[in-house]
C-alpha cells in the first residue's frame, strides 16, 4: 500500500492535525472565544432588540440575532468535534443605556469580529472549516454594514 503524502506523517502516523492547522491548541482556544463572543451577541441582541426604534432597527438586529444563534450551533458543534466535549464558556455582559449607544457598541463588535474571523481563517488549511469561517466572516461584516445603515437612519 503507497504512502498517502499528504495524510501520513513521516514516520507514518497520521498527523491531521498539523496538516489541517497552523496551531491546533491556539484555533481550539479561539474557537472557545469564538464561542464565547457569539453566545454574549445573542444575550446583547436580544436586549438591544427590545428597545430597537424604528423598523429597520428591529429587522437590523433580529437578522444579526438570527445568524449569531446559527454562529453558535455551527461552531459548537466544531468544538465538539474537534475536542470531543463542549466548550467551557463564560458569557461576557455588553451594558448599554440606550439603543444608539448599544447599536454603536453593536458595530464595533461586528467589525473586529470580522477581523477575528480572518485570522482564524487563515489559521486552518481544512476546505470544510475555512467555508464555516469564511461564510460566518461574511455574515460579521453583513451586520456591520445593516447597523451602519441604522445608525445612519436615526442621524437624521
Amino acid at each position: 500500500m503507497m504512502n498517502d503524502m499528504y495524510n501520513m506523517h513521516p514516520y507514518g502516523q497520521t498527523d491531521w492535525m498539523s496538516m489541517k492547522f497552523k496551531d491546533f491548541n491556539q484555533f481550539i482556544k479561539n474557537l472557545e472565544l469564538a464561542i464565547t463572543d457569539e453566545r454574549s451577541a445573542i444575550v446583547f441582541y436580544t436586549e438591544l432588540y427590545k428597545i430597537a426604534p424604528t423598523e429597520m432597527a428591529k429587522y437590523a438586529v433580529k437578522t444579526a440575532l438570527e445568524d449569531e444563534i446559527i454562529h453558535d450551533k455551527k461552531l459548537t458543534k466544531l468544538y465538539k468535534y474537534l475536542t470531543g466535549s463542549k466548550p467551557n464558556i463564560k458569557l461576557e455582559t455588553v451594558t448599554f443605556n440606550h439603543f444608539y449607544e448599544g447599536l454603536q457598541k453593536a458595530f464595533i463588535d461586528e467589525v473586529k469580529a470580522f477581523d477575528f474571523y480572518k485570522e482564524m481563517y487563515l489559521s486552518v488549511f481544512c476546505p470544510t472549516i475555512r467555508d464555516l469561517l469564511y461564510s460566518i466572516q461574511h455574515d460579521e461584516i453583513e451586520h456591520a454594514t445593516l447597523f451602519n445603515w441604522v445608525h445612519t437612519e436615526i442621524i437624521k
